[in-house]
């Protein structure tokens, strides 16, 4: 029972002696350091190219893609607001953000380039299997990649030939189809 009493005495005075020492001699106890921002507050404040790590498996925020896999982490950057034709090579697998298209293709990688606020008229190659943004047509197709046009906000009247499949923007009426082709106006 004496041993029992002389530990906990001495424990007791390791803890209490410096604390009364510091305030003795007027010197304060270090801080603990502040945690960092956690992963959802940098989210919520980012801006165009902010980039954060997260958990493999967390949801991936609208706009947002994934760039870099590690271990059991993503990196993920923000392309909400990125200018037109901004390009970024993102994961397999990662969200395409809308008014994106897939341009190039490794093995693990894909080259998106943001389409939004695109000219009228202007065309891009994109790999098959990427999303056609609205708006947009598929004009000609190799082995592995589409033309694409953006038919948004052309004249009335214009007519424009398109792949047979390819989507058909609102606004627009097929005048005549011819083999692998179809021919399509603006009303």
């Amino acid at each position: 029972m004496f041993k029992k009493a002389l530990i906990i005495l001495t424990l007791s005075s390791v803890v209490a002696v410096p604390s009364v020492a510091a305030q003795a001699q007027g010197a304060a106890l270090p801080l603990q350091e502040k945690a960092p921002s956690s992963a959802k507050t940098i989210i919520k404040n980012a801006a165009f190219g902010q980039e954060v790590w997260v958990m493999l498996g967390s949801p991936i925020p609208s706009g947002w893609v994934v760039i870099r896999s590690s271990g059991n982490m993503n990196l993920i950057k923000d392309v909400n607001n990125a200018p037109s034709g901004y390009e970024v090579w993102v994961m397999l697998g990662s969200p395409m953000p809308d008014g994106w298209v897939v341009i190039r293709s490794t093995g693990t990688m894909n080259l998106i380039k943001n389409l939004n606020s695109a000219s009228s008229n202007q065309e891009v190659w994109v790999m098959l299997g990427s999303p056609i943004p609205t708006g947009w047509a598929v004009i000609r197709s190799s082995g592995s990649m589409n033309l694409i046009k953006n038919l948004n906000n052309v004249s009335s009247g214009q007519e424009v030939w398109v792949m047979l499949g390819s989507p058909i923007p609102d606004g627009w009426i097929i005048i005549r189809s011819s083999g692998t082709m179809n021919l399509i106006k603006r009303l």
